[in-house]
């Protein structure tokens, strides 16, 4: 399998629903969050956070072209209540307080297109590792390395990337960053993977 054929596989996708696990070493020092996602092209995207109950703490939507470029935020509860609906740039600091990524970074797209940027760039080496299995099922593992002080998986950072891509569906569904001593930074992984669910308006509002 290429990054082509991967990319090629995210091309006819229209939209997808899932439960996203991620770890950010910069971000409660690497303690897991777990989220269901929702994305629906060109780059609608709703986060919901769950407690270690299943249950909703908090949720975030954005929408491409509307509420003024504004992600949505609203928490649970009676903190929820009183603060009432959130409005905030993409970039600030509250928006940024869960992740060191913007909301509009998030998804299956941004890891194929740093992917390929990676396997264009000569100062970084690419290879295939082999099959592994994830949740009972066959996934494909690559290796990104950086030659030098190059930055890997868009992470400045990060010096190697591993990302494994579901066999039958060919999209990542897990990437792992490192940095030069080989330590974790993040860890994004992407289970339960639904695609074109023909996601409505609904789910992107909040």
């Amino acid at each position: 399998m290429t990054w082509n054929e991967v990319a090629s596989a995210y091309e006819r996708l229209l939209d997808y629903a899932c439960l996203y696990e991620k770890e950010e070493r910069a971000i409660s020092d690497g303690e897991k969050q777990t989220i269901r996602l929702s994305f629906r092209k060109p780059l609608d995207v709703r986060l919901e956070w769950l407690n270690d109950q299943g249950r909703v703490d908090q949720a975030a939507v954005y929408r491409q072209g509307f509420n003024d470029g504004k992600v949505l935020a609203r928490q649970s509860g009676l903190l929820g209540a009183l603060a009432g609906k959130l409005r905030l740039d993409p970039n600030e600091s509250l928006a940024l307080s869960d992740s060191r990524h913007q909301i509009t970074e998030v998804g299956l797209g941004k890891i194929i297109e740093r992917a390929l940027k990676d396997t264009a760039n000569s100062h970084i080496g690419s290879h295939f590792v082999g099959e592994e299995t994830l949740d009972g099922g066959p996934s494909y593992k690559f290796e990104f390395t950086a030659t030098g002080d190059e930055a890997v998986g868009g992470l400045d950072a990060a010096r190697k990337a591993l990302i494994w891509v579901d066999r039958e569906l060919k999209l990542p569904v897990k990437i792992e960053l490192y940095d030069a001593a080989n330590t974790l930074l993040e860890r994004h992984r992407f289970k339960q993977l639904s695609i074109n669910q023909k996601l409505s308006d609904k789910t992107f509002t909040l």
